[in-house]
């Protein structure tokens, strides 16, 4: 990104960022864990409310395999804010979620917020 101007790179990072979340609420609404998981690095850690984190990809494939096994998805995210630093980012949001059992039990809605670190992958 040599010659860009700093108002390039921010718009190139928020639309790879949009990019992102859009991929990461399909994968999840359609129930595709491998998907879901292909946006995660080998060390990531997950922090679910009312959770303790969850470290390592092994780790988030266990707890949210468990989760799609029971539940199918309807995820929405709102991205308010990227900024970056050479090969991170960090892109905070909203979103809402409605989790519904598949057994036919009643639905569980989530509103939440996030602050995540992103890298640049190749």
């Amino acid at each position: 990104m040599a010659g860009c101007s700093q108002e390039q790179r921010k718009a190139s990072a928020a639309a790879a960022t949009e990019a992102l979340w859009k991929e990461y609420a399909a994968s999840l609404n359609e129930g595709d864990l491998e998907r879901w998981l292909s946006l995660w690095t080998e060390d990531g850690i997950q922090m679910p409310p009312d959770e303790a984190a969850i470290a390592g990809k092994d780790n988030i494939r266990a707890r949210n395999e468990a989760m799609l096994d029971r539940f199918t998805f309807e995820i929405g995210i709102t991205n308010q804010e990227v900024e970056t630093a050479g090969d991170l980012a960090y892109s905070r949001g909203t979103y809402k979620a409605r989790l519904v059992p598949k057994d036919g039990g009643r639905p569980v809605s989530i509103d939440g917020k996030y602050l995540t670190i992103l890298e640049r992958q190749a």
